[in-house]
């Protein structure tokens, strides 16, 4: 099915991909085998995918989304759940009212989330907004001037590096072996993992077996089970081991 200029999308199962480079509205909850939009689509009820959603062009969904995958270079509103049995790929901006559920995210644009994230594998090289949880096995977040936040991270492995930081050069010997891969991200509620390295972060607390807190950090109270070190230009408070 292909709309080029402005089409109406019954609710109802479609055996078929749907193609939309004009203008299009979804009626109700649709079922599909896949989704393309480069150009405008709103939907009033629930859209899942048997395959992949790609959107280049502007789509807003009033209800869930559902599908193999999700990629967004343009723009993508999803008022209800968004959840990908696959991968989530954003370049663009992707804006989710409630959870946002994949098994591996990476985020080059910007990602907004009202509720918590849940992945198995999370890369963000952009911005982030996330009010409740991201919670992934391993946690890499690299990001530049743009204002970020997250309510609280848990995972197994979490890096959190600041893309222009100038304290890489002096990176303590325990953060450089913690981290593999070469603003301030404000977490609201703690960080909780198993080796965690972070800079240019402020947080209540951290809770790890090991942590490096690395330059630009402000911490009320670290607590670790094994091993701690901490940049002489990072502030905190705390430190207990557990």
């Amino acid at each position: 099915m292909n709309i080029s200029g402005s089409g109406r999308i019954s609710s109802g199962e479609y055996n078929e991909k749907i193609s939309v480079s004009g203008s299009g509205k979804i009626d109700g909850k649709v079922r599909c085998k896949a989704l393309s939009c480069s150009g405008s689509v709103s939907g009033s009820g629930e859209l899942e995918c048997m395959e992949d959603v790609h959107v280049s062009g502007s789509m807003k969904l009033e209800q869930g989304l559902k599908a193999q995958s999700i990629h967004v270079s343009g723009s993508l509103k999803v008022d209800g759940e968004c959840v990908a049995e696959q991968d989530v790929k954003v370049s663009g901006m992707l804006k989710c009212h409630k959870n946002l559920k994949c098994t591996t995210l990476k985020v080059a644009g910007v990602l907004n989330c009202d509720e918590g994230i849940e992945a198995e594998e999370v890369k963000i090289f952009g911005g982030i907004h996330c009010a409740g949880l991201l919670n992934a096995e391993n946690v890499t977040i690299e990001f530049s001037q743009t204002a970020s936040s997250i309510g609280s991270i848990g995972g197994s492995n979490i890096t959190i590096l600041g893309k222009d930081s100038k304290s890489a050069l002096n990176r303590l010997a325990l953060f450089s072996k913690l981290v593999k891969n070469n603003g301030m991200l404000q977490i609201s509620q703690a960080i909780e993992g198993d080796t965690i390295a972070v800079e240019r972060v402020s947080t209540p607390l951290i809770v790890g077996r090991i942590v490096a807190i690395g330059a630009g950090c402000k911490v009320d109270l670290v607590q670790y089970s094994e091993e701690i070190e901490i940049h002489p230009d990072a502030v905190v408070k705390k430190v207990e081991k557990i």
